[in-house]
């Protein structure tokens, strides 16, 4: 507010610098009230004009702000303040590109206008151009290297190219400058926990809420670590003070939902879902939540609806396919019509439900099937298919289409109906040969196993287990063989061939191969990946490892599944707890069981 001088003590000039230190102290209302004043003496105030818009856009009544600084604008065009307030107006309309136009305008007139740099990376970040914006923000640390919002906006622009590391220094040189500017320890935070270091960000959000207790956001996001870390009772006393301070704070209550679903509290996450909903009805994630709920209750009806949400989310927003032709919902005939169903998700979902297309065959349908390339081959041993394609095929005409997952939905399917005829998939006869000869014969039970999955997946340090915890099972009379390819360093350091582990992972080139090698197993004990669908749907025995919070699919309190006959579940008791499952594992391993009959 410098620029703001009286050059002459007037009643006006007094009324102008009255409303200035109003502004400073924050007041923005006394500061309205001054320049209104002012205004009926002179209106064509240039100053005032420009302040008075200020004030409008502080108080969020950024139309009335864009109107005065418009006319401020036409009484003094070559003020590059005004055209970069103008600017900031703009954004907060959701207009970034004519707020870049402006501050372009205002660095014409003044090229080293730091706050104007700033502010034209900030729009650059609005029109989805980080890259430029960074090249922005480092213009305007060059002038002004003090300038803790631009290393602010520098951090949060590496945070959108998920260059975490440089965003974390970034947001260490904005405390630098400015040390309590919570929302740099905020995104401080949110960053560390991206590169997983999980301590550091913890005390980032404590500072956050040290320093500003009634920091909501603050709140919450520590609740999304502390779940992360797996202190669950802390993470869901965050969440309730993010509440406490926000009731109507949307992320906070779904994220609370999320937590609860995870605690298995089922009936206070369902609720948690309901507050959201109440609040804005067309939420993704509470309608998500809400069908996970249902579908591990096995109520599938309310929860196949709930679930046809998922496009909506953030995770497969960016997924949704601009098709032509409408979705299948189960209503429409499909006698004599062409059906293209498509894989939307993980490969293990594509195995699982690639099971309906007989269905939709028997209903009189030419299908159509696209699939991840790395199925395929093994995926032509399913009926029902007339053309198989590989994502990123050209696609033939057709008068439907539906995502794998819709399925169930479309058809209407429960825990009862769900068409459940294993095998549905076949290992290729030649493979298993050459498989046969590469394992051998042996006396002893075949057992397969798998103890992690991808670390990439978002779900992997909840599904996927150390191999030392397995150790006990390693003793049991039986020959393992390893159906996964990859191995964390702290597993391989132990030496899983030293362990008695048969070890494939070089000829396991594709799931074809995988799945000839599952032929020979006699069972297949494994934890929740694709693996495991693909030898349940090769018919084979499997034992599935399942974590305290599972997978909507494998419902809640039971030992067997509705989608695969020959499954049996062990459950967690508890959070974390794989040496109790085990220990139930080594008991049924030891029992004098036909390995038919496994």
């Amino acid at each position: 507010m410098a620029a703001f001088q009286a050059v002459h003590a007037t009643p006006v000039d007094d009324l102008f610098q009255a409303a200035v230190q109003h502004f400073t102290k924050g007041d923005f209302t006394g500061a309205d009230e001054a320049l209104e004043q002012l205004m009926k003496q002179e209106p064509d105030h240039a100053e005032a004009l420009h302040v008075r818009g200020l004030v409008q856009h502080r108080l969020g009544r950024h139309a009335l702000a864009l109107l005065l600084l418009e006319k401020a604008l036409v009484l003094s065009p070559r003020n590059a303040a005004l055209l970069s307030n103008l600017g900031l107006v703009m954004r907060a309309l959701g207009r970034p590109q004519e707020a870049l136009e402006l501050y372009d305008r205002a660095l014409d007139i003044q090229p080293d206008f730091a706050q104007a740099w700033g502010n034209r990376g900030n729009a650059l970040r609005d029109a989805g151009q980080s890259l430029q914006a960074i090249e922005s923000y480092r213009k305007a640390l060059a002038l002004q290297p003090g300038y803790a919002q631009s290393w602010h906006g520098l951090g949060l622009a590496y945070n959108d190219l998920k260059q975490w590391q440089d965003a974390v220094d970034a947001f260490t040189q904005a405390l630098f400058c400015q040390a309590d500017m919570t929302v740099a320890c905020l995104d401080m935070g949110n960053a560390l926990r991206e590169l997983e270091r999980f301590e550091e960000a913890l005390a980032a959000y404590d500072k956050a809420v040290d320093l500003r207790p009634s920091y909501a956001e603050a709140w919450s996001n520590r609740g999304v670590l502390l779940k992360r870390m797996g202190r669950m009772q802390e993470a869901l006393q965050s969440y309730q003070k993010a509440i406490a301070l926000e009731p109507d704070f949307i992320d906070a209550l779904v994220n609370c939902s999320t937590l609860l679903k995870e605690m298995m509290d089922l009936d206070a996450s369902m609720a948690m879902n309901r507050r959201a909903l109440a609040l804005k009805a067309d939420n993704s994630g509470a309608h998500l939540n809400l069908a996970i709920c249902h579908l591990l209750r096995g109520e599938f009806d309310e929860g196949f609806a709930h679930y046809e949400w998922r496009w909506k989310t953030e995770q497969l927003q960016a997924s949704v396919r601009p098709f032509v032709q409408p979705l299948w919902t189960g209503e429409q005939s499909l006698q004599g019509k062409t059906i293209l169903l498509h894989a939307e998700q993980g490969l293990g979902d594509t195995v699982q439900f690639c099971r309906y297309a007989k269905l939709l065959k028997q209903r009189g349908a030419h299908v159509v099937m696209e699939v991840q390339p790395p199925l395929l081959p093994l995926l032509h041993s399913l009926e029902g298919v007339d053309v198989w394609l590989r994502q990123g095929d050209p696609l033939p005409a057709f008068d439907y289409q539906c995502p794998l997952l819709s399925l169930p939905w479309a058809l209407k399917t429960t825990p009862a109906t769900v068409p459940t005829a294993t095998p549905y998939l076949a290992a290729d006869e030649q493979l298993v040969v050459q498989w046969g000869q590469r394992v051998g014969s042996s006396s002893r039970k075949r057992v397969g196993l798998v103890w992690s999955g991808r670390p990439e997946h978002k779900n992997d340090h909840n599904r996927s287990m150390s191999l030392q915890l397995l150790e006990p099972l390693l003793r049991m009379d039986a020959e393992f063989h390893c159906l996964q390819k990859e191995f964390r360093a702290a597993d391989l350091a132990l030496d899983p061939a030293a362990m008695g582990i048969r070890l494939w992972a070089d000829q396991l080139t594709s799931f074809a191969e995988t799945a000839a090698l599952i032929s020979h197993m006699d069972l297949v004990i494994a934890v929740d990946t694709s693996v495991a669908h693909v030898a349940a749907a090769l018919g084979k025995p499997v034992w599935l490892m399942l974590p305290y919070s599972p997978d909507w699919r494998w419902l809640l309190g039971r030992d067997d599944s509705p989608w695969y006959p020959e499954m049996r579940l062990f459950r967690q008791d508890t959070g974390s707890d794989w040496a109790g499952v085990v220990q139930r594992l080594q008991a049924a391993l030891s029992q004098p069981v036909p390995a038919s009959a496994l």
